[in-house]
Formats: structure tokens, sequence, C-alpha cells
């Protein structure tokens, strides 16, 4: 499964300069005085100085540098799905850039400022001694954003699971209420009746099938997905009910959504919602059949209807279904949920979802 990163925060114009000059800045003077205390126990305040000011360069492209990385690593692998990965390309990451940096700043340092060799200087004071303050000032940065970064993460992921939680009490009240209205339960009652003196056969069937939705719908109702070949199985039941209902008025094909061999799933009653919909939002008579295509092709199920649009009471149209569906997708996966409506057909594709 895959959780889509959490966007960074956006700054006033106030707080990126405090961000990427004002912290710098007082970062390297800290840093400055730490490396510069024999030249302030002298009364050297110009070297002082000049060792802050350098320390506030390095603090500057170091810092907002290595922060560019860390949000550029976070979009490509994130705390939660890959933490060993994420920590060794950061670190690997944040090292080689700071060599980098640091060396070129060092090097305009000594060549451009004091106009000496930079190969001389390397001799004789060693590169390791040079690097300490880059490499101090790298240490703090990387914890900084490094942390703040997995903790950005843990809070998102938190913000993440109580959205799926809502979704799924919204889903739940949304496939029970368009199951148990008294819409749906008259309809079903009324099919019955009317079986039960015709063809005392199908009734039992139609009683079965009727019994075989609210049992899914009651054992799944807590489920962030279930396998696909479940859904079908569910969906199937609650075709033939509204076969019953509607007759040859009402025709779905589902020829090409065999049963799959691979370990997909869906959002439980998902496909159950969208062919709701289909019967919610047309009319289905004789002289306007209801035509439902469900067909599978790679990693996408389609459900596409004919148009014969009617109007909906606002009451019985509250936009939960489809517009559920798509939250919970969002919550799932990065994938989209596909939404096309053309003048004689609508059409929507969900993704098929597989969690090694």
């Amino acid at each position: 499964m895959k959780i889509i990163p959490a966007c960074a925060p956006k700054n006033t114009w106030k707080g990126t300069l405090v961000e990427w000059l004002v912290v710098p800045l007082v970062g390297g003077f800290v840093i400055g005085f730490f490396f510069a205390q024999n030249d302030l126990a002298s009364g050297n305040y110009s070297g002082f100085l000049e060792s802050a000011i350098i320390s506030s360069v390095f603090w500057v492209v170091l810092g907002n540098g290595n922060g560019a990385i860390v949000h550029l690593i976070d979009q490509r692998w994130t705390w939660l799905e890959t933490p060993i990965k994420r920590t060794i390309i950061g670190l690997i990451g944040m090292f080689v850039y700071t060599l980098v940096a640091s060396t070129m700043i060092i090097y305009m340092y000594v060549e451009l400022y004091f106009g000496a060799s930079f190969i001389a200087v390397v001799e004789a004071e060693g590169m390791l001694s040079l690097l300490k303050v880059p490499l101090s000032i790298t240490v703090v940065v990387a914890l900084w954003f490094h942390g703040r970064s997995f903790l950005m993460a843990w809070r998102q992921s938190a913000i993440d699971v109580e959205r799926l939680k809502n979704e799924n009490l919204k889903s739940k009240f949304e496939s029970l209420r368009s199951q148990v209205n008294p819409h749906f339960l008259f309809n079903s009652l009324n099919a019955l009746s009317s079986l039960v003196y015709d063809d005392q056969g199908k009734a039992v069937d139609f009683i079965q099938k009727l019994s075989e939705v609210y049992r899914y719908v009651l054992d799944h109702q807590n489920d962030e997905v279930v396998d696909l070949n479940l859904e079908v199985a569910f969906l199937k039941s609650f075709v033939y009910l509204n076969k019953i209902r509607f007759g040859e008025n009402f025709d779905v094909d589902y020829s090409n959504l065999e049963e799959s061999n691979e370990n997909w799933s869906v959002p439980p009653v998902a496909l159950q919602m969208l062919l709701e919909n289909c019967i919610k939002h047309n009319e289905v008579s004789n002289e306007h059949p209801l035509k439902i295509e469900i067909s599978k092709k790679g990693d996408l199920i389609t459900v596409e209807n004919n148009l014969n649009p009617i109007n909906v009471p606002k009451q019985d149209s509250n936009g939960l279904g489809l517009s559920n569906i798509i939250s919970r997708y969002e919550m799932l996966s990065d994938q989209k949920v596909e939404v096309t409506e053309t003048e004689d057909s609508f059409r929507v594709s969900i993704p098929l979802l597989k969690f090694e």
C-alpha cells in the first residue's frame, strides 16, 4: 500500500526569510563563537567576526541545500514505507552534498579572499581540519531536517488513519442506507410478494440472494478492502435482485469480469455503490431500458451505463456514493478514480489494489 507523503507546510514570505536567512545567520554566529573562543579571549574581534561570517555562509549553503535534499528525498522514499532506505539515502545525499559544497566554499575563501593556494592550505592544515565547521553544521542540520521530516510523516500517518476511519464510517452508513432505505425494502418485498404466488422457486432464490446481500454488508462493513472475487460474487446477488425487480428493462453485462487469480482488492461495496448510482439516476422502463457493462482491463474495473437521466429528489441524491469511493481511494492509494461522461453514456473506472 502506497501512502502519499505529506505536503510541506506553506510559509509566508516572513517565515521563508526566517527559515532561509535569519536562522542560518544566527546559527553561523553560534558556531563561529564555538570555534573562535581564543580570538575573543585575546581581544581579536575581527578574527571572531571573520569566523562567524564564514560559518554563516556555510550554514546558509549547507542548511538550505540539505533541507532541499531532504524535501526531494521525501517525495520518492517515505519514512512509513521504506524507513531504512530513506535513512541511508538521506545520509548519503547530505554527506555528498556537504563535501562538494564545503570544498567549493573553502576553495573560494582561500583562493579569492586570501589569494593563497588551496592545495597548499589543504596540505598544511589537513582537509579534515578544514571541514570541521561544515561537518558540525551538517550534523545539526541533519538532526533537525530528518527529525522534522520523520515527525511530519508520523503526524500525517495518524491524520490519514483518522480520515480513513471517518470515510469507512460514511461508507458503512451509505451502503446500509442504500440497502435498508424504504424504497429498496419496499421494492424488494413487493417483488417477493409477486413471486410467492407466481413462482415459489424464484421466491426462494430471491430470499437467498437478499440474505446474501445483507450478510455481505454486515460481514465486511468494517473492512478497508475486500478480495475482488468476493465483491463480484456480492455484486451478482445484487444484480439478481434488481433483475427480478426490473425484468428485461435492466441488463448488466459482466462477461468480461471473469474470476481473477491475482490478489486484487477493492473497497467493500464499491461496485454495488456504482451500480446503485446507475439505477438511482436513470430511468428504467420499456421505452428506456438501462444497460450496464462491467469490465476489467489491466488494473482497472469499469462500470459504464447508457444515459436515461431522471430528476432525483435532493434527499435521495446526497452525493455520498461516488464521492465516498473517490475519498477512500485517496486514502488507500495514489491511483485515481476516473469519471467520464459523454452525451449518451456515463463511465466510472476504479483501480484494483494489490498489497504485497
